[in-house]
């Protein structure tokens, strides 16, 4: 089954964001893009901040976006998740997780439970490499691409 692109930056913020990064420090997704394995990022992340770079008729400048750039909903349910002080909190949850199988299936179920399929970031997989024909890139458009999150590396 297909992930939108929204589900995708998602994924890719909880696992940047909440994973516990001594024993996780490199976490990537392993997505399946047209019968090939990738790897890559769908978002940059600096602490909090989602960040894009644009262009301004002068120079390349650095937008920072919030967590809400990627979907609203998403950003709610985050915020419902870490208000609770017992050890469901998203954060806490997931930064406790040893095993990449467990953490994959607890970012899966959060991200599955959004609805909504908007998102206002670019459709990128940043970094991009192909394990089948390892080609590297450093951006790879996937506007209208069929992409199933397979994997976590380590």
């Amino acid at each position: 089954m297909s992930q939108s692109l929204a589900h995708l930056q998602m994924f890719d913020y909880l696992l940047k964001k909440y994973r516990d990064r001594e024993i996780f420090p490199d976490s990537k997704m392993i997505v399946e893009i047209d019968g090939k394995l990738w790897s890559g990022h769908f978002i940059h992340l600096d602490d909090c901040q989602i960040v894009e770079i644009d262009w301004d008729d002068q120079r390349y400048t650095r937008v920072e976006k919030t967590r809400a750039a990627i979907n609203e909903e998403f950003d709610t349910n985050i915020q419902n998740s870490n208000v609770n002080v017992s050890e469901n909190r998203l954060d806490a949850k997931l930064a406790k997780i040893k095993n990449l199988e467990v953490l994959y299936q607890e970012i899966t179920q959060f991200v599955e439970q959004v609805s909504d399929e908007t998102t206002s970031l670019k459709p990128y997989l940043y970094e991009a490499y192909c394990l089948d024909t390892r080609v590297k890139l450093p951006f790879l458009d996937v506007t209208g691409k069929s992409i199933q999150v397979v994997a976590l590396t380590k």
